[in-house]
């Protein structure tokens, strides 16, 4: 049975465990060709993820999916002695050699099973100004949190961030880097929505790059609607060139703090996570 002691956001699930379990595949098409495999499953009246990839199946997937694991990896290792996970994770558990799936593709593959969550920005249309601005400083407070220990999410999207026990989490970091890295461009790994200009131009992800991909996501839940582009040259155009920030009216008072993550050359952009938050705080009741 699944222990539930501290570290709290550590999962203790066993082999044994699943022998009862039912995994629900909700694995996209497109993924499970490149040997991705996602699945939900429930547990003692609770819902979880369960996330592998199959080896030697699709070389960029499958470093994503590794990308992820050791991401994680550190802070279970961090836990077992310190019982201290950050705020921005949900509970999760990496399970080295996962062996109860039916598949013999993945069976015997690393895991990664995850708490199950909400979405973190629902419908906005009713909200107050307070309750924007508590959502919107509950979001950049998981963003910082990530800065602050040296990584950069790398693909932030809005399903990315989520909400357990009334706080902030981030999800998929398949793109996480530390801050600085430099590494040279194979293949594109950036959602072009969310893609800052410079990216366009061949630039490495920053602290800005993902200032850049909050300032599209709530942009988006404040506008009500998703931007459009038929294909990445016009993705590319309307990043560089023809964006503008127009929210409905109600909603203008965050227009100069969308300017301010959304500025086309990252020098003009919001330098980092704790300014957007000190002038929110300070500026809007």
């Amino acid at each position: 049975m699944i222990q539930r002691k501290k570290p709290q956001n550590l999962l203790q699930f066993k082999d044994v465990d699943f022998s009862n379990i039912h995994l629900m595949l909700k694995t996209k098409p497109k993924s499970l060709t490149f040997g991705r495999c996602l699945y939900t499953f429930e547990y003692q009246q609770q819902r979880y993820w369960l996330k592998t990839q199959s080896l030697n199946s699709h070389p960029s997937v499958e470093a994503g999916f590794w990308n992820e694991l050791v991401f994680y990896q550190q802070f279970s290792a961090q836990a077992s002695s310190s019982n201290s996970v950050p705020d921005f994770l949900l509970p999760f558990q990496i399970i080295s050699h996962f062996k109860n799936l039916a598949e013999s593709s993945v069976s015997g593959s690393a895991a990664l099973i995850l708490s199950d969550a909400d979405l973190l920005l629902d419908d906005c249309a009713g909200m107050s100004l307070q309750q924007i601005k508590q959502t919107f400083i509950k979001l950049l407070d998981a963003v910082e949190q990530l800065h602050q220990l040296g990584w950069i999410h790398g693909d932030l999207k809005r399903e990315h961030l989520v909400e357990y026990q009334n706080r902030a989490c981030l999800i998929d970091f398949e793109q996480v880097q530390k801050i600085n890295a430099v590494h040279p461009l194979k293949s594109l790994t950036a959602t072009p929505r969310y893609m800052a200009p410079e990216l366009f131009q061949g630039a490495d992800k920053t602290v800005q790059t993902d200032i850049y991909a909050l300032g599209i996501i709530l942009y988006e839940w404040l506008n009500g609607q998703r931007l459009r582009a038929k294909n990445y040259r016009d993705w590319a155009y309307l990043h560089c060139q023809q964006l503008t920030i127009e929210l409905p009216q109600h909603f203008l008072p965050f227009e100069r703090y969308l300017r301010g993550m959304l500025a086309k050359q990252k020098e003009q952009r919001f330098t980092d996570i704790y300014t957007i938050k000190q002038a929110l705080l300070t500026e809007i009741v």
